[in-house]
């Protein structure tokens, strides 16, 4: 029926919350990864097509990173990766300092907080909950909504209900201005698949944050680091080429290096020909 129900059934950890074959809709994007060495799946009247095999890097990458100059590029995935790390940390910082370790913030920094949650009747885990649970219900009543408006029931909509809240006292300032910083830097990540998985995974450290705070965010990062390392691709690491490390493939992770020195396919994919574009003659 589409491509989709192919990834399903091939994917090496079809129980991990982490997708593993890539789908795209470009066709410059399916035509890079083909001279990098990885395959392509084309299923006839699907506009998607599959990508394998596919690690943590090329979710995190976006064709037109390519298209600008070395430095512009670089620095855009530079932003790119800290956004990743702000969706999944921001809203368990919050609950584990406010909660756990006020010392940690400055003392100005706390006052403020104390201050504006002094009406609030919620603790910082519900609080954050519900700002995120409301969040993810107006991302998906926007996706279904026609296009002319789906961008702006979202945009009106977060205004409409963050006003609200913070006008009852159910929500503090500062948890909007937390949850409004996080649902931009999940916008960051270029892949929906990858994006979704990143937003699950905000919940599960919130979790730990509330019972475990800093403790709790700290064994939720080991355990995340050692599912990515354990997780495979159709027999390539999740984390390559970071573990294990490849040098020469860092040329194309956070720091995007100039085309003419990317003359190779990635040792991560175990090319028989390392060449990534040959010329004519």
């Amino acid at each position: 029926m589409d491509s989709s129900y192919i990834s399903h059934f091939i994917e090496d950890s079809w129980w991990s919350i982490f997708p593993t074959v890539q789908e795209t809709e470009r066709p410059d994007k399916v035509a890079a990864s083909v001279a990098e060495g990885r395959i392509a799946i084309l299923v006839d009247n699907s506009p998607f097509a599959l990508i394998i095999p596919a690690n943590i890097n090329m979710f995190m990458v976006s064709p037109e990173d390519a298209y600008m100059r070395w430095s512009a590029g670089s620095f855009i995935r530079l932003i790119r990766f800290g956004g990743n790390f702000i969706a999944i940390l921001l809203p368990a910082l919050y609950i584990a300092l406010t909660s756990f370790h006020p010392e940690m913030l400055p003392t100005a920094l706390a006052l403020s907080i104390a201050s504006t949650r002094e009406n609030v009747p919620f603790p910082a885990f519900v609080e954050a909950f519900l700002m995120e649970l409301s969040l993810e219900l107006l991302r998906e009543a926007g996706a279904r909504l026609p296009g002319p408006l789906n961008q702006t029931i979202g945009i009106v909509g977060g205004l409409i209900v963050g006003t609200a809240a913070v006008q009852a006292n159910i929500v503090s300032p500062i948890m909007v201005i937390v949850v409004a910083l996080t649902a931009i830097a999940a916008f960051a990540v270029p892949t929906y698949s990858f994006g979704a998985a990143i937003r699950q995974i905000r919940f599960l450290f919130m979790i730990l944050a509330a019972f475990l705070g800093i403790y709790g965010i700290m064994l939720g990062l080991l355990y995340l680091i050692g599912h990515l390392a354990a997780l495979k691709s159709f027999g390539m690491g999740y984390l390559e080429p970071f573990s294990p490390l490849s040098l020469r493939d860092l040329k194309d992770v956070m720091i995007r290096f100039p085309l003419q020195s990317m003359h190779k396919r990635p040792q991560s994919l175990r090319p028989k020909d390392v060449k990534r574009l040959r010329n004519k003659d």
